[in-house]
């Protein structure tokens, strides 16, 4: 404020010094005085003349600072700062910032990451809006939409810090020191690190097999038809569906396809796609027979078939992680009976090798007949009465009959094991067994001797994720384990939901919830290094059935991803490397 008087004061001086120079000129008898008066005059003018050129440089640079500070009430942290940073990228963000602090920038939350502004939600696109670095709702909400809107932040922000470089298998390179170092093989292959179980590709490095099951161009129903030609008509031809669905995948950080897949997209990358079925399509003596028998030579030679048929294209396929055996046979009571093995195979016709197998084991576990009739509450007087019983009188109506019953599950369950494995092995000894796919946790015992057979323990994971099961029997069994197929539908997918069971909730924010919870499970238990999600696409309606239509996708049937499911199910999948690395103890 002192500026402009200090201007005129300068003047003042100037214009005297310059007229006592004009005096001189016209009177050479003042001149002395005049030169006294000229000194004078021009030492203040001097000074003057200093303090307006500080004057003017103060003034430049309030107002630097002043305009500086205005921008940056307007832009995220280490922008345009006066000058002093001017490596800004093309999309406006410094390339400085402060570590670790959130911003804003047009409605999009970023995060101050290794001195560099990364975009972590684009908060308009989900309806919200950017306060402080992070995403706020507009107006109210429902604890569900509040516990969505949080967590996806927070996965979000703990992705955008955590740095997990892959291998061209989609194994974890970057690896903790305590990891040591990778030793390649030619194959998938299971180790235990520090603890933990993981997969190891081949080129030597950690792998959580993050699946998708029915990732198929045939659409939903698996076969030609209307919801085929809605794919037929949207990519043209099965090479364009390939590509955009790799793209859909590793945006959603799946890395591995299930079974019921396409092989032309299953040939790009990790997969799981081989079910042997060495028992499911096994001959059955009646057609409404559950089971097969495993002491029969049809079995065998089931067996031998199958791997000739399904196994001998992929012997050297570097990405197929391993084979199935089969599909969720029937090994106890379900849903789908109420007979135990034993007695289903007592109840096989007299000339099977099974049913003689199962009466004689029975016998042998008793010390005679008096034995056997309080055992299992007969009432037979001689050996040959016993032949002829039916499998109603196998019951475990005692605690010695349970013990038999139990028994002969594990000694079918080794025969079935050792035959389909060893045949399976003399084809392709170098590729993992991934076990026969229980329909759920089959009993604390059947799982341990499974272990004893298997590389990597599945079961399908729709009741729960069976951790409070298996975190009683891990130390025992020491193998890993993989979640088959596991599942939740929603509501307001407007299908049916009720031909095939999954847990179902309100809507597909609650779904992404339910999939966090899920996962973040299973990922931080030490034996499980698998997860696959069922299923692709929607079970579709059908208009001669009206309870067709299941929200099992990631997408709807007509090929529309479920946005608000798989924004969260990408987050969630990127953690698992590092959930994993430090499980629950």
């Amino acid at each position: 404020m002192h500026l402009l008087p200090g201007f005129f004061k300068q003047q003042y001086y100037y214009g005297r010094y310059a007229g006592i120079q004009r005096a001189g000129e016209i009177s050479d008898n003042r001149i002395s005085d005049n030169k006294d008066i000229e000194k004078k005059y021009l030492t203040i003018y001097s000074a003057s003349l200093r303090k307006q050129v500080f004057m003017k440089r103060l003034l430049v640079f309030f107002i630097l600072i002043l305009a500086t500070g205005c921008a940056e009430r307007s832009r995220p942290s280490g922008y345009g700062d006066g000058g002093f940073n001017d490596d800004v990228t093309d999309d406006g963000i410094s390339t400085m910032c402060e570590e670790g602090r959130l911003d804003c920038l047009n409605e999009k939350a970023f995060l101050c990451f290794k001195g560099k502004n990364v975009p972590v939600l684009d908060c308009q696109t989900e309806g919200w809006k950017c306060r402080d670095g992070r995403c706020v709702a507009e107006g109210d909400e429902t604890d569900t939409e509040r516990e969505y809107r949080l967590r996806l932040f927070e996965l979000t922000v703990q992705n955008v810090q955590s740095e997990i470089v892959t291998d061209s298998f989609g194994g974890w390179k970057n690896t903790p020191d305590s990891f040591g170092n990778p030793a390649r093989d030619k194959y998938f292959r299971t180790k235990k690190i520090n603890g933990v179980w993981w997969l190891i590709t081949p080129e030597g490095n950690p792998f959580i097999s993050r699946g998708v099951t029915d990732v198929n161009y045939l659409g939903p129903k698996l076969s030609p038809g209307p919801f085929h030609d809605i794919l037929v008509k949207k990519y043209g031809s099965e090479e364009e569906w390939v590509k955009a669905s790799l793209l859909r995948i590793g945006e959603w950080a799946f890395n591995t396809i299930g079974p019921w897949s396409s092989y032309s997209i299953a040939e790009k990358m990790p997969h799981t796609m081989v079910i042997l079925d060495a028992a499911g399509h096994s001959p059955r003596y009646r057609p409404d027979d559950i089971i097969t028998d495993y002491w029969s030579e049809q079995f065998t030679e089931n067996v031998k078939k199958v791997v000739s048929e399904r196994v001998t294209p992929y012997i050297q396929d570097r990405f197929l992680i391993g084979y199935f055996l089969d599909n969720e046979l029937y090994w106890v009571p379900d849903w789908r009976g109420k007979k135990t093995l034993l007695q289903l195979y007592v109840d096989f016709p007299p000339y099977a090798p099974g049913r003689k197998e199962a009466l004689k084991f029975v016998k042998e576990s008793v010390s005679g007949i008096d034995e056997f009739n309080r055992v299992f509450g007969a009432g037979i007087s001689d050996w040959d009465e016993y032949e002829n019983l039916s499998g109603e009188s196998f019951g475990t109506v005692t605690e010695k009959a349970a013990e038999i019953t139990e028994a002969f599950l594990l000694h079918a369950f080794r025969k079935y094991a050792s035959t389909a494995i060893g045949i399976l092995k003399e084809t392709d000894p170098n590729h993992l067994v991934l076990g026969c796919r229980f329909a759920a946790f089959p009993g604390e015992s059947l799982v341990t001797e499974a272990a004893k057979y298997f590389d990597v323990v599945s079961m399908a994971g729709y009741h729960e994720n069976w951790v409070d099961e298996l975190d009683n029997i891990y130390t025992k069994a020491d193998k890993p384990f993989l979640i088959e197929e596991f599942s939740f539908k929603a509501k307001d997918s407007g299908l049916p939901n009720v031909m095939y069971y999954a847990q179902i909730v309100e809507n597909q924010k609650e779904r992404a919830l339910a999939y966090d919870r899920y996962v973040g499970e299973i990922m931080k238990r030490p034996y499980y290094v698998a997860y696959h999600w069922y299923k692709w696409f929607d079970n579709p309606p059908e208009d001669n059935n009206p309870l067709a239509g299941d929200n099992f996708g990631l997408m709807n049937y007509r090929d529309k991803p479920y946005a608000d499911f798989v924004k969260m199910v990408r987050e969630v999948n990127r953690r698992t490397e590092l959930w994993h690395s430090a499980p629950k103890e």
